[in-house]
């Protein structure tokens, strides 16, 4: 650890935090930073890690642990006063003894392409650039459908299609479900479509989640598969709609054809990703650290 850092101490934040949360996603971001809307539930889910200096709360990072056994790293936040002083390196050293000592052999985030001092923490930290994408949007103002269109049964050989698939080469093999990007497997499909149904109309083949309720909008999130991305995005809709969902987000790789192609459907690129790089860092061979101090 450097110099630097040895002042610098860390513990998953209490609901007793969320104060001093607060104060810090306000000087970090701003008052308009959506995480504010969901901090408490942040909390309270035991996955939010605070860095310290001198009992002043100078950074934090979100963990989760993903449907396919990896963790993932968000709402990355530094204090104005405390960037380019080694906060975030320090927190993702953290995370990593965490999530290494919970059995996850692999961490991702993803960060903005124009957030050059988040990147260059990343690279430092061991991470290494996986895929690129950008995140799609599309608000449903018509009515919910009366009827609705049902998931089909996957038969064992759409697992292996769906591997081959054009999206997932354009994704190098990665896949985005809900918030997270995961390293696609028959195993990992297997899953997810047995929780969540595989839609098929013609050769298009997606995943679409059940409406969920995102910055007060019921919100379902499409995970492309296969077949071509236009009329993908056409049959999403309609079943998002059925499904009685408002907006409708989806990440794409960051291709300039599949861009236009959403765009001319009603689709926008969502400013907050509109050219996402995922990194992932192995932690198989990763030195072990002695576990985060209690504060």
């Amino acid at each position: 650890m450097k110099p630097a850092e040895l002042s610098f101490t860390a513990r998953i934040a209490r609901l007793s935090d969320y104060r001093l949360a607060t104060r810090l996603c306000r000087r970090a971001v701003g008052p308009s930073d959506y995480v504010l809307a969901n901090l408490r539930a942040v909390i309270d889910k035991h996955g939010l890690f605070l860095a310290w200096n001198e009992g002043q709360v100078i950074g934090m990072t979100n963990f989760e642990r993903c449907v396919d056994g990896s963790g993932w790293m968000s709402m990355a936040r530094t204090d104005p006063e405390w960037r380019r002083k080694g906060v975030a390196l320090f927190l993702q050293r953290q995370i990593a003894v965490h999530a290494k000592q919970r059995g996850i052999i692999a961490l991702r985030l993803w960060i903005l392409s124009n957030n050059k001092p988040s990147i260059r923490a990343c690279l430092k930290g061991g991470f290494k650039p996986v895929c690129e994408a950008a995140h799609i949007s599309y608000s449903i103002r018509l009515k919910p459908l009366k009827t609705r269109m049902h998931p089909v049964n996957a038969r064992l050989d759409t697992f292996a299609s769906i591997l081959r698939s054009a999206y997932l080469s354009e994704m190098n093999g990665y896949i985005a479900y809900k918030h997270h990007f995961l390293k696609a497997s028959s195993g990992l499909l297997r899953y997810l479509l047995h929780r969540e149904g595989l839609y098929t109309v013609g050769a298009s083949e997606f995943i679409l989640t059940k409406p969920e309720r995102r910055f007060h909008t019921l919100t379902s999130s499409l995970t492309i598969l296969n077949g071509p991305l236009g009329p993908s995005l056409r049959t999403a809709r309609k079943v998002a709609r059925g499904l009685g969902a408002r907006r409708l987000g989806a990440y794409l790789p960051y291709d300039s054809y599949m861009l236009r192609t959403a765009g001319k459907l009603g689709f926008k690129r969502d400013d907050w990703g509109k050219h996402s790089i995922v990194f992932e860092k192995s932690l198989r061979n990763a030195t072990q650290e002695p576990p985060l101090g209690d504060r």
